[in-house]
């Protein structure tokens, strides 16, 4: 989606609503914890004031994620709000790489690339079915959420294993 300066200009402050729909399959393939999702539908407006474009709105999605922790299957629905600034290249602004102001180079605003970033890294790295998930026994594998097991909890250093027994031979 493209936001055209000159219909901002005609609007002199008032807010320009726009909806637009984002490409899931390619939002799928690049984060690599997204299993399935649904398009991602974005609503927001744009406005211009004092010389600056500001942009904000919600994205919305349905995702399929499989849990870091228990490896279950889940769906979660997203709900990402996002905010963004944009000047022109004329503007006097210091322009730097950690800048959260957008250069505009154009007669519009390419909305598709900086909402798309928005949403991945918006997305959890690591999903979580739920914060309270137990995870998976690393002996045996059980499910912790669904059934306990009896392995022992005791980890030992493997460097330090040989010293376990030196004090029981000193206890003789």
């Amino acid at each position: 989606m493209n936001i055209k300066l000159i219909e901002l200009q005609h609007r002199k402050g008032e807010p320009l609503p726009f909806q637009t729909t984002l490409d899931s399959q390619d939002l799928k393939k690049r984060h690599q914890e997204i299993r399935d999702l649904t398009p991602v539908q974005v609503k927001g407006e744009v406005q211009e004031l004092g010389g600056l474009i500001y942009v904000k709105g919600d994205m919305q999605a349905e995702a399929q994620f499989v849990c870091a922790r228990c490896l279950t299957s889940y769906r979660e629905e997203l709900h990402i709000p996002f905010t963004e600034t944009f000047a022109p290249a004329t503007a006097d602004i210091e322009w730097d790489e950690d800048s959260d102001i957008h250069e505009i180079t154009g007669e519009e605003i390419k909305l598709d690339p900086i909402l798309e970033e928005d949403f991945l890294l918006s997305v959890p790295a690591f999903p979580v079915c739920n914060k309270d998930c137990k995870g998976l026994c690393p002996s045996c594998g059980v499910n912790h959420n669904e059934q306990a097991c009896s392995c022992s909890t005791e980890r030992i250093d493997p460097r330090l294993e040989a010293l376990k027994g030196f004090f029981r031979q000193n206890d003789e």
